[in-house]
């Protein structure tokens, strides 16, 4: 007789099944999702909303904007023909300063590179200015005083301390050393990119330091040149403190400066954000064009 076998038992389904591929996805994408919705509500209600009040309030008559607002063009045709001259002088501050930083920290940011050993520390130093451009003007003001901390020996050396207080030089001296780190900053990601065998390879072929820089290091540095130059005129777009403390009247005829005795003082507000329009726009083109040849040097 026929020996009957009884079917196995099945195995146990498992307790918990893992998630689908599917399911992780979107688990995922809904993380994501809610780590950047505080960002973007920050984003938004802080940078994105002002903006287009300031839009707005461009497009309106002097103070109607708060009252039955009425809406003209006239403030931008007004900057484009009797504040040219305040365009201009922003531009040449900005250009000047920059180009300041460009000759000094160049320099700087290769004995950075390429001979500090405690580099870290220094680039800690660098940081002081960041802090923010007021403090230095009023450094630089009262350094520049008569009866300042270095009056004395300034005058010892025939240096009279007076003569430069209220002065171009004095104005572009406190931007550039506002702007100096970003300069370094763009510059040693550039330099540290370059191989210092290539140095050595043009010493031994019998090149000349000159030689070294305008056929090695410049052509492999200047991405880094250009981002930083950039980056130092965009910040000094929007300079303030420094020509209203230590700059003339012809330095003080600056965008930010207008800007303010026209919307604070005068109250045409109109007139005053068709200025933040147009200092705007060209901020945000001189940073975009930085970033683009940055190549991530700020990142480093």
């Amino acid at each position: 007789m026929a020996q009957t076998t009884l079917p196995q038992s099945l195995p146990a389904e498992p307790a918990a099944l893992p998630l689908t591929e599917a399911r992780q996805t979107r688990r995922q994408t809904l993380i994501g999702v809610g780590l950047l919705t505080p960002a973007a509500l920050v984003a938004l209600c802080f940078s994105i909303v002002p903006l287009f009040y300031l839009v707005q309030v461009s497009l309106t008559r002097g103070s109607s904007f708060f009252f039955t607002p009425e809406y003209t063009f006239d403030n931008f045709q007004t900057v484009g023909t009797r504040y040219v001259s305040t365009v201009w002088q922003t531009l040449k501050l900005a250009s000047l300063a920059s180009l300041l930083d460009l000759v000094f920290g160049y320099p700087f940011a290769y004995i950075l590179i390429r001979k500090v050993r405690y580099r870290e520390f220094a680039r800690t130093m660098m940081t002081f200015p960041l802090f923010g451009p007021l403090y230095l003007a009023f450094g630089m003001f009262y350094i520049l005083l008569p009866n300042g901390p270095f009056g004395s020996i300034l005058q010892a050396m025939g240096i009279n301390v007076a003569n430069y207080l209220f002065s171009l030089p004095a104005t572009l001296f406190a931007m550039a050393v506002f702007t100096f780190p970003f300069m370094v900053m763009n510059m040693g990601a550039a330099l540290s990119n370059v191989d210092p065998v290539l140095e050595e390879a043009a010493k031994t072929l019998g090149a000349k330091p000159w030689q070294i820089f305008t056929r090695v290091l410049f052509p492999l540095s200047r991405g880094g040149i250009l981002a930083g130059f950039l980056m130092c005129f965009g910040w000094n777009l929007g300079v303030f403190a420094q020509p209203l403390l230590l700059g003339r009247l012809q330095e003080q005829n600056v965008l930010s400066v207008v800007m303010y005795d026209k919307g604070l003082i005068q109250f045409d507000y109109g007139l005053a954000a068709a200025m933040g329009v147009v200092l705007m726009a060209l901020a945000f083109f001189v940073t975009w064009l930085s970033l683009r040849f940055s190549r991530g040097a700020l990142g480093t």
